[in-house]
């Protein structure tokens, strides 16, 4: 009894060492294959910044890609005044500011660490199946694309690659919501470009500029506004009028026009209601043609006499405004001359 007790005892032994041996290879297995992603070497961590100095500032051409569409953008100049135009998927004024704020965003990204770009990082970041990249595009056509992955809600932070890189990074997400926004976020619906605080002059004619009919003019000497007749204005309510007409908007751009689309338009500002000259500083000049109250125009449904047409000089399409906004077209130099309503609360 004794003896077969310990040949079990040995038996059982081995079987246990054998189960047990399977068991470390099969977890070991397990972790190799489905192993948590590992860091790339010390050298790539010391990397701080996603992108190159002055890889940003350098960019000419912006496409943002979506589960709401694939956004195309660019610019003439990689001077971060230079104004964006979208190219695809409609050839409008580009909200420059978003853009501006985007890569602004992107060029203060801090990288948190590195990881090996390799099938299992890719699979477990969901680098594989990015519903959201970005690509940058610079002066000399070099493209570098950013796919985002998998977001960590709990600590604010996500993981990207790099086309032009072998690594995955993990960064803090940026601030702004790019995957919400959409063609309405990107197109810029404000009729002025300027800058209110650099326009030095404004006159408004009755009809067109070489029927010299002025109806309202503004002029800057040195500090001071001048109206007609050399008559002094006060500079707060000029600022306040500059502001208010870099704040207008359309809500229709005529973008997509029809051969009797066309027409429609040039019937109305051949012969405009007004022409406003746009002076600044640096000696550039706009020009703006405003239509009369728009009966119709083909294939656009609007109310009849409630809209006017805008054709600026320096955009491409025409733009539909509201009649309530021509009012500020018409304003009366009597009230830039006295302080502004708000002064009368003080």
């Amino acid at each position: 009894m004794l003896i077969r007790l310990d040949l079990n005892k040995s038996t059982l032994s081995s079987w246990l060492m054998v189960l047990f041996t399977a068991i470390l290879f099969l977890t070991g297995f397990y972790t190799d294959f489905f192993q948590a992603p590992t860091k790339i070497n010390p050298e790539m961590s010391q990397y701080r910044s996603l992108f190159r100095p002055g890889q940003i500032l350098g960019v000419r051409e912006v496409i943002l890609k979506n589960n709401l569409g694939t956004f195309h953008f660019g610019r003439a100049a990689t001077d971060p005044n230079t104004p964006w135009t979208m190219i695809s998927p409609r050839q409008l004024p580009a909200n420059s500011n978003l853009l501006k704020n985007i890569l602004s965003d992107l060029n203060k990204v801090q990288i948190r660490s590195v990881h090996q770009n390799d099938p299992i990082n890719i699979a477990n970041y969901s680098l594989d199946s990015t519903s959201l990249q970005i690509t940058l595009i610079d002066s000399n056509q070099k493209e570098s694309t950013l796919k985002f992955g998998l977001i960590n809600p709990l600590d604010n932070s996500t993981y990207v690659s790099l086309s032009d890189q072998d690594a995955i990074y993990h960064i803090d997400n940026i601030t702004t919501t790019l995957n919400t926004l959409d063609l309405a976020n990107f197109v810029n619906t404000r009729i002025f470009s300027f800058d209110p605080q650099k326009v030095s002059k404004i006159t408004i004619y009755r009809g067109l500029k070489e029927d010299k009919k002025v109806n309202f003019l503004i002029e800057k000497k040195e500090i001071n506004w001048f109206g007609q007749g050399d008559r002094r204005l006060n500079t707060e309510a000029v600022q306040q009028y500059l502001s208010q007409l870099t704040e207008l908007k359309s809500s229709l751009i005529l973008d997509e026009i029809t051969e009797d689309l066309q027409k429609g338009i040039d019937e109305y500002l051949t012969k405009p209601a007004f022409e406003m000259i746009v002076e600044t500083e640096a000696g550039a000049e706009y020009s703006f043609l405003l239509s009369g109250l728009v009966r119709k125009l083909p294939g656009i449904k609007l109310e009849k006499y409630q809209n006017f047409i805008i054709q600026p000089s320096n955009r491409k399409f025409p733009y539909v405004l509201s009649r309530k906004m021509l009012e500020t077209f018409q304003k009366s130099e009597r009230g830039l001359r006295g302080f502004p309503v708000k002064k009368l609360f003080y």
